[in-house]
């Protein structure tokens, strides 16, 4: 897949894919009507930003997903063949973290809600390989309280197949998670396994035009767990990814069946666009509005990305999220 921030060269790349097509406002128009169909609902959405790309344009990116990420993000992004290797860590309330493992330690009650999150993959060719892991505090009880931990592996791959004409590129993909829900118990200091099953996540990605990518993902369609949302509330999502030629910025942009709007960009800093900032914000219905930031730093083959979104003006609830991917 181009590069979010595309140069000269990787727009040349991308005329191999095929000819100019129709003007924007028909595919626009076609978007605004599934944006219609979708589902809505009052729902609390759950932050999913497994990696720091993301966050840093607000987790406005299905359509934009690429490398070893698109393997929750958007499956249909693996279809482009690429290497790599990619490790990455983040939470909530970081700046909290001492003050949560010494009450921890102590079997005292929690009083801040605190996340750990950490990901490994790897990704060759069309597929790719991964793992997560998230622990979470459960505060607000009188007795001292457990961790929950939600932990799991995942195997995806992507596939191009035959556009329409006049279109660029059409591709598919899919993904195949293994849930296990645990929980720490401070009391008597044991770990319980809990629920546990898999699910599998449908990915298209579509560009009709040089400067636009559409991309869609389907959470559960199909599940071994008879409430598959009651362990993974990860929503499904529908992203348009938008950047003329000649614009500094490219532009993203999300919608989930809950009603979630994620919005952002990224602009290359740089002529050589080794340093890539990003900015977004999602707004959840009924909840809050988390603005981000963040920054990605491309060295050769190596590449770092930083991120971090406030939904107050209190750094210390900030959720924060740093990765490093190497491409071979």
């Amino acid at each position: 897949m181009a590069a979010p921030v595309a140069t000269p060269a990787a727009r040349h790349a991308a005329r191999r894919f095929g000819a100019e097509s129709a003007p924007h406002l028909r595919f626009l128009s076609i978007i605004l009507l599934v944006i219609g169909l979708l589902p809505w609902s009052r729902a609390a959405a759950e932050p999913a930003a497994i990696t720091a790309r993301a966050l840093g344009m607000g987790n406005a990116y299905t359509a934009a997903a690429e490398g070893f990420h698109a393997l929750y993000w958007n499956p249909a992004g693996l279809a482009v063949p690429a290497n790599e290797i990619s490790v990455g860590l983040g939470g909530l309330g970081w700046a909290r973290l001492r003050d949560v493992l010494e009450r921890f330690e102590a079997g005292a009650p929690q009083t801040h809600e605190a996340t750990i999150e950490t990901f490994a993959g790897i990704r060759i060719g069309q597929v790719a390989l991964g793992a997560a892991f998230q622990a979470e505090t459960q505060p607000g009880g009188p007795q001292p309280a457990n961790v929950r931990g939600l932990d799991w592996w995942a195997i995806g791959g992507g596939q191009a197949v035959e556009p329409p004409v006049g279109w660029r590129r059409l591709a598919v993909g899919l993904t195949l998670r293994r849930l296990t829900e645990r929980e720490y118990v401070t009391v008597s200091q044991t770990l319980v396994e809990g629920r546990q099953g898999e699910v599998l996540d449908l990915g298209v990605l579509a560009e009709p035009t040089p400067e636009l990518r559409i991309g869609a993902v389907l959470r559960r369609v199909w599940s071994s767990l008879e409430r598959p949302e009651e362990l993974d509330p990860a929503e499904s999502r529908i992203g348009l990814a938008y950047h003329p030629e000649g614009w500094p910025v490219a532009l993203r942009a999300d919608l989930s069946t809950e009603g979630t709007l994620s919005y952002g960009g990224e602009w290359a800093a740089n002529k050589q666009g080794s340093v890539v900032l990003r900015a977004g914000q999602q707004l959840d219905p009924g909840r809050t509005i988390m603005t981000t930031v963040g920054a990605g730093f491309h060295v050769g083959a190596v590449q770092i990305d930083l991120a971090a979104g406030l939904t107050q003006l209190d750094l210390a609830s900030a959720r924060v999220r740093a990765e490093l991917s190497i491409r071979f």
